[in-house]
């Protein structure tokens, strides 16, 4: 996605005070908008642990740091794995841990917090460090020779919008013996993809000449999550490629459109992964040409210019086969607008028009990135401007009480679900009420011990909310709209399939049904379900 609509939609979410809303994505824990608070004293002191979460044994010389108050105090875990720290600021904190070979703990960034406070030590603090995954190995050509410049990328098959998705985890460099190491790797699912950039440096050469192919292991990426191989936490796995010569493929074309005398650069990028993993081949126009040597397969044509705020884009979809493809024009734009309208139902008196909120067009393409969202002085109406044609899927972050009730563009509902958009269109209609009503509860584990599990809240196969119980087991969803749903609670909602209705039949048994009525409060108490392994 492009980096401003994201930081305007962040930056939307977080002026509010609040996490986001039913539907949105939860971004509480990943940025600190608060001021450290004042410490009281220097005086408090803290000990711990840090172990192997895989083996449970304990992790020497491991740096643990603990922030609080505005200061940062750390220090380094014996043999036996502990440490102590003490006058540090009293004042509420966080820890983490960290030890080279092992994942950063916690994971993604959301620290533990301590309450520090003068004359209350805080005792035996257990962290645990997941050892990293390592991939490596040697890349050669079809005569064993080594391929030093190949780029390896490591692929990771992430769920996303309900559904498994490759996504960029890692990448690496052969050096000039072939070989190449990704480290830093969490446990899970991945491909991993070898492409050498097959673009000549000087003249074009001969159609008939072959070039190697890009590669993925342990299948290609149109295979999905089923051809992913397993990468244990703690394991180092080695996977030798060998490069196949093939027929390359011509894609030939014009650029058009760009103010005169300026020129710009063509990507040919390679389509179906939620990544910026490519296979992406540089071109230069010359005299307005471009001619690309690539592998058969589905690209994306991609050219941007940029100067003084003004922002030309041009996305055209290849799909090379056999044959050389000739006459391609990839034609510079500025791009076009979608229009929006909001409208509000109040039921308990509120002012008719929501304030602002975060509001964003997601493309299934990344490469499209997405549009800049701009409002208009009533708060009731946005334009969402320098938009390319592609498909896109809406999400809609209000403020609460309010909660999204119907999404609409020319008639069509388009709430959670893609819709292709190819020229200026609207208005997106929104309607916002305000007389949603709440879902409250407490999750334990099978042995019937509160636990701190996601929270998954579905319609159908669609999700309409996600939290995260506290660390007692308690949680609360609010501002949801009246309607019959199913609720969820697992270790970890991330991989949660919600959208395959085969996986749900074969997992999500554990699910209760509940209604939503405006205005009331339903009492749950669920049970954490284990997100099986593939």
């Amino acid at each position: 996605m492009a980096c401003p609509t994201g930081l305007t939609l962040l930056t939307a979410i977080l002026a509010l005070g609040q996490s986001a809303p039913p539907g949105g994505r939860d971004f509480s824990g990943l940025v600190n908008v608060q001021r450290p608070a004042q410490p009281s004293s220097f005086d408090c002191s803290a000990d711990g642990t840090v172990v192997n979460s895989v083996t449970g044994e304990p992790i020497a010389r491991a740096r643990v740091t603990v922030n609080s108050g505005g200061s940062s105090s750390s220090t380094a875990t014996d043999s036996s794995g502990r440490w102590t720290l003490s006058n540090i600021a009293c004042a509420p904190g966080q820890v983490q841990a960290t030890r080279p070979g092992f994942l950063p703990s916690p994971p993604g960034g959301v620290f533990r917090r301590l309450a520090l406070v003068s004359g209350s030590p805080v005792h035996d603090l257990k962290t645990e460090l997941t050892p990293q995954s390592v991939a490596f190995g040697k890349v050669l050509d079809d005569q064993g020779d080594p391929v030093m410049g190949a780029q390896v990328t490591v692929l990771a098959s992430r769920v996303q919008d309900g559904r498994p998705r490759f996504q960029q985890a890692g990448m690496g460099v052969t050096n000039d013996l072939g070989d190449y190491r990704i480290a830093n790797l969490t446990h899970g699912k991945y491909l991993l993809c070898v492409h050498l950039n097959n673009q000549p440096n000087g003249p074009l050469q001969s159609a008939s000449q072959t070039i190697p192919a890009d590669t993925c292991f342990p299948g290609p990426v149109e295979g999905g999550a089923a051809s992913a191989m397993e990468l244990p936490a703690g394991r180092e796995s080695k996977v030798d490629f060998t490069l196949n010569e093939v027929l390359p493929v011509h894609v030939r074309g014009t650029i058009t459109g760009l103010p005169e005398g300026r020129g710009s650069g063509v990507n040919l990028i390679k389509r179906g992964v939620n990544s910026d993993f490519s296979g992406n081949q540089p071109g230069v126009v010359r005299d307005g040409k471009f001619d690309f040597r690539v592998p058969p397969g589905a690209y994306m044509l991609t050219a941007d210019y940029f100067e003084g705020g003004k922002r030309l884009t041009a996305r055209v979809p290849v799909d090379a086969g056999s044959s050389d493809i000739d006459n391609v024009v990839v034609h510079l734009d500025s791009g076009f607008t979608v229009t929006g309208v909001v409208r509000t139902v109040s039921q308990s008196g509120q002012a008719a028009v929501a304030p602002q909120f975060g509001i964003n067009l997601r493309p299934s393409e990344p490469v499209n990135g997405t549009g800049q969202l701009k409002w208009e002085p009533n708060h009731a109406a946005f334009a969402i401007n320098d938009m390319v044609p592609g498909s896109y899927r809406l999400d809609v972050f209000p403020p609460a009480p309010w909660y999204v009730k119907s999404a609409t563009l020319a008639g069509q509902d388009i709430m959670n679900t893609e819709i292709t958009i190819s020229q200026t269109a609207g208005p997106i209609e929104v309607l916002l009420r305000d007389d949603g009503g709440s879902i409250e509860g407490d999750v334990v584990d099978a042995a019937g011990q509160p636990v701190a599990a996601g929270i998954l809240l579905l319609r159908d196969t669609t999700r309409v909310a996600n939290s995260t119980a506290q660390a007692g087991g308690h949680f609360r969803l609010q501002s949801l709209a009246p309607g019959d749903y199913t609720i969820y609670a697992w270790d970890d909602p991330n991989a949660v399939e919600y959208a395959d209705q085969d996986w749900m039949r074969r997992y999500g048994g554990g699910g209760i049904a509940v209604t939503v009525t405006a205005g009331q409060k339903q009492q749950i108490k669920l049970t954490e379900q284990l997100v099986p392994p593939e």
